[in-house]
C-alpha cells in the first residue's frame, strides 16, 4: 500500500506552526510595518523580500506551459500552489531532504552514475545511501526491481542524467512510479532542452512525486540562482513549512519575471542550444578518441577509448571539460560552448596524439 504524502513528512515538521505572516507584508494590508526589524535609514534595498512569490510561480508554469506542454495538449495542468522557488535546484533537493527524512533513520537510494551532490548531501544529513546502478549500455534503464526491494523511504533520480547524457526509459520512470510507496524525486535540471515531456505532467497521478528543476540551464538564467520544486500541494505545504523565510531576493524575483514574460525568446534560446549541442555532438562522434556520444541533457557526454590522451589532447588545446565525472569511467562531460569554441574542441580531438 502507497503512504499518504502526509505520513513521510518528518514528524518535526509536520508539528511545527506557519513560520510566520510574512506575506503579504504588512504595507500592502494598510498598517504600519514594525515587525521586520529593517534598518529604516538604509539604502534601495533595505525592506526584505515579499514571500508571497505566487505570481514569479504562475509566470513560470506560463512559461513552462508554452515550452513544454502537457502530452494530452492541456494547459495550466499546475498552479501556483503546486511551487515551491529555491535557490537553485541544489537548494531544492536539500530542503526536500530536510522536510522528509529524519536524520540516522531514514535511508534514500541512488541510481549511479548520477549526479554527486545527491550522495554528498544525503551525507550531510546523516542519511543512509543506497546505491542501484543505472543498467544498459547507455545508462538509461533503472533497475525497478532492485529499487523496489530495498528499505528506503525516498528513490532519488536525473532525468536526464548528469553526468549521462542520456533519459530514462518512461516505462521505468512508471513501473518505479506505480510500485514504490515512499517518495522518488527526480531532478529535472535539464528538462528543457531534452527530448520528451517532463515528468511534471505525471504528478496529478502520482501525489508522492517531487520534481525538481532549475531556471540555471535550458532556460539561461544561471546568474539568478533560481529553481523550483514542482509537486502536489500537500508536500508544497510542508516543504514550504521547513522553508526559512524570505527565500528570493527581491532583484532575483524581478529580473525572473521579465525573463519569464518572453516565452517566445526564451523558446527561440533553447533551440539554439539544442542545435548547437547536436552538432558538437555529431561531429565529436567522428572523432578517432569517441566510441559514441550521449546528448540529451545540457552538456555532451562522449565514451572515449583512451582517457588520458583525450586528457592530454584537452589540456594542450587550453580546454576545460570533466573526465570521468562522478566516476563514469571512459567518459568526458563537456558543456556546449559558442559555434567557435566547439570547432575548437572538435579540432583537437581529430586526430590521435602520442600517449602522454
Amino acid at each position: 500500500m502507497c503512504a499518504d504524502i502526509r505520513d513521510l513528512v518528518r514528524p518535526v515538521v509536520r508539528a511545527l506552526p506557519p513560520a510566520g505572516p510574512f506575506s503579504p507584508r504588512p504595507e500592502h494590508r494598510g498598517e504600519v510595518n514594525l515587525r521586520f526589524n529593517e534598518n529604516t535609514f538604509g539604502g534601495d534595498c533595505f525592506r526584505y523580500p515579499d514571500t508571497g512569490l505566487d505570481p514569479l510561480a504562475a509566470a513560470y508554469l506560463a512559461a513552462l506551459d508554452q515550452l513544454d506542454p502537457s502530452p494530452d495538449g492541456r494547459a495550466g495542468a499546475q498552479e501556483p500552489g503546486h511551487v515551491v522557488l529555491t535557490r537553485g535546484a541544489v537548494d531544492a533537493l536539500e530542503l526536500v531532504l530536510r522536510t522528509f527524512f529524519e536524520p540516522g533513520v531514514d535511508a534514500v537510494a541512488t541510481t549511479p552514475p548520477v549526479f554527486g551532490f545527491f550522495d554528498r548531501l544525503a551525507a550531510l544529513h546523516g542519511l543512509p545511501r543506497h546505491h542501484v546502478p543505472l543498467r544498459g549500455t547507455r545508462h538509461d534503464r533503472l533497475d525497478v526491481a532492485g529499487l523496489l526491494g530495498l528499505p528506503v523511504k525516498g528513490i532519488l533520480l536525473c532525468d536526464p542524467g548528469n553526468p549521462t547524457g542520456t533519459r530514462l526509459r518512461g516505462s521505468d520512470v512508471a513501473a518505479l512510479l506505480d510500485g514504490f510507496p515512499g517518495l522518488v524525486v527526480i531532478d529535472e535540471t535539464y528538462a528543457e532542452v531534452a527530448p520528451g515531456p517532463s515528468h511534471r505532467h505525471r504528478i496529478p497521478a502520482h501525489p508522492r512525486l517531487l520534481v525538481l528543476r532549475s531556471l540555471s540551464k535550458g532556460l539561461g538564467m544561471a546568474g539568478l540562482r533560481l529553481g523550483a520544486i514542482l509537486a502536489d500541494p500537500a508536500p508544497v505545504t510542508a516543504l514550504r513549512s521547513a522553508q526559512a523565510p524570505f527565500p528570493v531576493p527581491c532583484e532575483v524575483v524581478d529580473r525572473a519575471l521579465a525573463e519569464l514574460s518572453r516565452p517566445a525568446e526564451l523558446g527561440r534560446r533553447i533551440s539554439l542550444f539544442v542545435a548547437e549541442r547536436d552538432r558538437l555532438a555529431a561531429a565529436l562522434a567522428r572523432s578517432p578518441f569517441v566510441t559514441h556520444v550521449a546528448a540529451d541533457a545540457g552538456f555532451v557526454t562522449a565514451h572515449v577509448t583512451d582517457t588520458a590522451r583525450v586528457a592530454a589532447a584537452l589540456a594542450r588545446a587550453r580546454l576545460a571539460a570533466v573526465v570521468e565525472p562522478d566516476g563514469l569511467r571512459e567518459h568526458v562531460r563537456i558543456s556546449v560552448g559558442r559555434p567557435d569554441e566547439n570547432r575548437h574542441l572538435v579540432a583537437a580531438l581529430a586526430s590521435p596524439h602520442p600517449a602522454p
